[in-house]
């Protein structure tokens, strides 16, 4: 794609933006009072009071997150453990201790009315809450208020009913507690279409097929926490329940050795999906300080059930000529329990020593039938137990005013137990050491350097078989898997030119080793397995430009990602690319506040991208188009947001395309499959108030 036809789209976007935007609206004061907090912020870089977000009438801290100048969030990674987790956003200082709901959760659920000021710290701000990350928002709350929010939201996928969505938060205190709540339920609709045409390897039709898919999610969550001071101490207690149920309705008209057309089918295929999810954690977090030290103690316990069915049939002539039935039942579970003590006095040298254990467990049942029989799945039902113990220390030193140096040694033991399929018991021990430095040029500039070995966290359920109705594959499930360990060197530049102006560059390149991809296994299945080394390198770019020249108070923000890797496939025994690596995305945001009329508008696109899994017997690439979003928004009505926004407003196109091998990708090329996929737009509207 050139950069003319990414301009050519963001200016398409923009003239249908301006087409709607009012003629008038009451003026008020408001823009002076931003004014005069920018002015205040521009000299202090490090410190932005509530008053300077009121331009964006925003409802909650992760709003008043969204919109602080320069700072890209970071909601944390999947690495092992709880410290490994660590995002970039803080709480009055300290890290949230809930899982599930993570950070955004977290911050959702503070209405922006209690928000005093957020803080911007840079060169870490101590070895524990959030250790590694170069730049740190703290949110520091108003003490002793009750507020609270609410939304209404409606989504509408095409062809389908508005479908509601009802968000609620409220921050209060009852006696010497503070009490946090909210509550989320609603629905998640979906539509699309799609032409699926299979040919051989000579290039000739095979069969076409038209497809339509709904699905619908209903889900309700909910949150609740309390905190209170204790001596020189805190105590949190943390609690969520939520289920969520999946349907998904699909159909294809078959056309053999033809075109769709329209006319008659050949064939017809039904696909009926039905999943559930339910959830419950509970976590209790203690703190106390012991003149400069600091411990911080922390439980937290999450269990998850899970049941799927899938059914999928096929009819000529009226009459059934294939059916499937897929029925899965996971009960999964984590405890961790992490203590931790740390200096937090203002020498320059801050240590800090921990220990945490967790357990891990799944237990799954699956069952498979083609025509009333029974099919074997490998690792069907199983049994997984992961117990780990990490001992850890860490430390940020503040070498000189503009030198920062921390890092940390975590030793971690670990076994991870398979019963019920093919037993498997596995005993692991890791050393994980980090180290970082961040050099700040001047009060706008910055430099990072880092150098990290780590373990990534597995994902239970590969353990265990899986089914895809949709594509006709089942997987075996591997009880040897290893974690995937990286060893990363990475550097990074900061500069805020200006009070929402800014650009950042980060390169990295890590070296994997027991690599996660597809493989043969043992049984001749194929499924997930640990496939050797590979490296990976890439470029992320990020540039906010203000656009006051252009359109005052607009901000465009501009994001570039390049990833590139090379992997030995023992299947094919030559190099490749790693499978999930998208080479090039571009994504561009813009907003303009108009504060005065009490109106703001925007858009964002996303560039064309592409995605290659390599599976043990074909090759799948998933690309799409350019993508657009726009929406207008009011706060004319005093007290409410009102936001209308339609996703795929130029209709989204993705194409997958699947290669097919005999046997596996050394065989013989058999033929391909292109399903032409269409998602038209999107329509939602939202209704925010306070109370």
């Amino acid at each position: 794609m050139t950069n003319s036809s990414v301009f050519s789209s963001n200016k398409l976007l923009v003239v249908g933006c301006l087409s709607v935007l009012p003629l008038a609206f009451p003026m008020t004061t408001l823009a002076s009072e931003v004014a005069k907090v920018t002015t205040q912020v521009s000299q202090d870089h490090s410190n932005y009071p509530a008053s300077f977000f009121k331009q964006y009438q925003p409802q909650n801290a992760f709003n008043m997150i969204e919109r602080l100048p320069g700072f890209s969030f970071d909601r944390g990674d999947n690495a092992r453990g709880f410290g490994g987790n660590a995002g970039n956003v803080l709480i009055d200082g300290v890290r949230p201790t809930s899982k599930s709901g993570g950070l955004v959760g977290a911050l959702k659920r503070i209405p922006a009315e209690q928000v005093e000021r957020i803080e911007i710290i840079r060169g870490g701000v101590g070895a524990g809450d959030a250790a590694g990350q170069s730049i740190v928002a703290n949110v520091i709350k108003r003490k002793d208020i009750t507020s609270g929010t609410w939304a209404l939201k409606f989504r509408r996928a095409p062809y389908g009913d508005p479908k509601p969505n009802i968000e609620a938060a409220v921050n209060t205190n009852l006696g010497e507690w503070e009490a946090v709540a909210d509550i989320d339920i609603g629905f998640g609709p979906g539509f699309r279409k799609a032409v699926i045409n299979e040919y051989d390897a000579d290039d000739k039709l095979v069969d076409s097929a038209y497809e339509e898919r709904e699905n619908l999610g209903r889900f309700s969550f909910t949150n609740g926490q309390l905190s209170r001071a204790f001596d020189a101490g805190k105590l949190t207690l943390n609690g969520r329940l939520g289920s969520d149920k999946w349907t998904n309705d699909q159909f294809r008209d078959i056309y053999d050795g033809r075109a769709y057309d329209g006319s008659a089918p050949d064939k017809q295929w039904f696909l009926d999906q039905l999943n559930r999810f339910q959830t419950a954690e509970f976590g209790v977090d203690w703190v106390q300080k012991f003149d400069d030290w600091k411990w911080h103690s922390l439980a937290i316990g999450k269990v998850e059930q899970r049941d799927n069915h899938s059914a999928a049939s096929e009819k000529e002539d009226g009459s059934e000529t294939y059916s499937s039935v897929y029925e899965s039942d996971r009960y999964e579970s984590e405890y961790i329990i992490r203590n931790t003590y740390g200096y937090s006095g203002s020498n320059k040298f801050k240590p800090e020593f921990g220990i945490e254990v967790a357990r891990n467990y799944l237990d799954t049942d699956q069952t498979y039938t083609e025509n009333g029989e029974a099919v074997e799945l490998s690792n069907a039902t199983i049994q997984v137990t992961e117990n780990r113990a990490e001992i850890f220390a860490s430390f940020v030193y503040s070498y000189s005013d503009k030198l920062t140096i921390d890092g940390g040694l975590t030793a971690e033991f670990s076994q991870i137990e398979v019963t019920g399929g093919n037993e498997n018991k596995q005993d692991f021990d890791f050393m994980k050491p980090r180290l970082s430095a961040n050099y700040k040029l001047n009060d706008d500039m910055n430099l990072v350097v880092t150098a990290e070995h780590s373990v990534g966290q597995l994902n239970f359920n590969d353990f265990a078989a899986s089914n895809s109705a949709e594509d006709d594959r089942n997987t075996s499930g591997n009880s040897k898997l290893k974690p995937e360990q990286n060893t990363a060197l990475s550097f990074s530049y900061d500069w805020n030119f200006s009070e929402k102006g800014s650009f950042k560059v980060k390169a990295s390149h890590t070296w994997r080793d027991d690599e996660l991809e597809e493989i043969i296994l043992a049984d001749g299945g194929s499924g997930l397995g640990n496939a050797g080394e590979s490296k990976v390198w890439g470029v992320d770019v990020s540039l906010n430009i203000p656009t006051d020249g252009f359109l005052d108070n607009g901000l465009l923000e501009i994001s570039y990602e390049h990833e590139d890797s090379e992997f030995h496939d023992k299947i094919i025994k030559r190099y490749r690319n790693t499978s999930g690596d998208v080479p090039h995305e571009v994504n561009v945001k813009f907003r303009q506040d108009l504060v005065e009329h009490k109106f703001a508008w925007g858009f964002r696109y996303w560039s064309e991208f592409e995605d290659t899994a390599f599976r043990v017997n074909e090759i799948a690439r998933f690309e799409g188009n350019n993508r657009g979003l726009v929406f207008v928004e009011t706060t004319y009505f005093d007290n409410y947001k009102i936001q209308l926004e339609v996703n795929s407003v130029n209709v989204a196109k993705y194409t997958r395309t699947r290669e097919f091998y005999d046997g596996d990708r050394s065989g013989e090329y058999t033929g391909y499959e292109v399903s032409n996929r269409r998602r038209e737009p999107e329509y939602k509207l939202s209704i925010w108030g306070t109370f």
